[in-house]
């Protein structure tokens, strides 16, 4: 880049290590790239590894010079969170290993990027940081270099407002809550009254203690977004719309940027830049049962869906 050229914006984006979560954050990263913004995407080892076995994510974002990957082993080994104590062992070792790493990240004033951190060119200093919502770590680290972070909650804007209102419910006395009728309406998550049931709320809001690690940190987390300069969410309005006016009530600056994999398609469409990822699973396709499923009668196989 010659010296004194305007360069583009920085953004480094950090998910949370689950499929739901990466995958709507790499169609993000992808959309920023294809507008010539440069990109670090933070992935963990277990993930990344997981990409690289299962899609073309190298040779796909290796066509953007300002890209690249940075890796973290958060101690995952091959598996994936499923459970609430794995979700807290994640959270306990970003604290120990994604810090260092965003520090230096935020504290570099002429990185060099390029996929899987081989050198393609010269980026300006990181401009921002969007951060999964559930990594309050990343938050502190940016508010400490001076990073504006937006937090992008990849679950529903009615999920978040769910798990918002929580303290609300405490101070009504809907929670915690003794019995095992868990179709009781919840009355105090607005726009929610007709609906909400005990059931519809997070697993860890079925707690006699309300000072339980887990919930706590998840309260914490939640809260901590109105530390940010804006939240965005993979939705948009004609979906749920009255919640976000709910939401904007307390956090005005609410971005809805979805559904993000058909402004992606739309994207590279409209600009000839080819196909997205061949697969955005984390699982190798096996299609080798779909000859014999061919030949069997209309409606006479039962299909049982394994997660890993």
């Amino acid at each position: 880049m010659e010296q004194g050229a305007r360069q583009p914006p920085h953004v480094v984006i950090f998910p949370f290590p689950a499929l739901g979560h990466v995958h709507p954050m790499l169609n993000l990263a992808e959309l920023l790239s294809l507008s010539g913004i440069h990109v670090t995407f933070i992935n963990a080892l277990s993930i990344h590894n997981r990409l690289l076995r299962c899609t073309d994510i190298q040779s796909h974002f290796g066509r953007f010079p300002g890209f690249r990957f940075k890796t973290i082993n958060l101690g995952l080994g091959d598996g994936l969170p499923h459970t609430s104590d794995d979700i807290m062992a994640v959270l306990k070792s970003s604290r120990t290993t994604a810090k260092p790493l965003l520090k230096e990240l935020f504290h570099l004033d002429n990185c060099k990027l390029g996929t899987s951190d081989e050198v393609i060119g010269q980026v300006s200093p990181v401009t921002c940081l969007i951060s999964d919502g559930i990594l309050s770590i990343a938050l502190e680290v940016a508010e400490d270099c001076g990073i504006p972070t937006f937090h992008f909650r990849t679950s529903s804007a009615s999920s978040f407002w769910a798990y918002y209102c929580i303290p609300q419910l405490i101070h009504a006395g809907e929670l915690p809550f003794s019995g095992n009728d868990l179709d009781t309406p919840i009355a105090n998550v607005k726009g929610m009254e007709s609906f909400l049931r005990r059931r519809d709320l997070p697993s860890f809001c079925r707690v006699d203690n309300l000072g339980e690690g887990a919930f706590k940190c998840v309260m914490s987390v939640t809260l901590s977004t109105l530390r940010t300069k804006g939240l965005i969410f993979n939705t948009f309005e004609g979906l749920e719309g009255p919640i976000l006016d709910q939401i904007r009530v307390d956090i005005p600056n609410v971005y809805t940027i979805g559904p993000l994999h058909a402004h992606l398609k739309n994207k590279l469409a409209s600009e000839s830049k080819g196909k997205s990822i061949s697969s955005n699973g984390l699982w190798k396709e096996d299609r080798s049962c779909l000859k014999w499923l061919d030949e069997q009668p209309s409606r006479s196989v039962l299909l049982k869906l394994v997660n890993d």
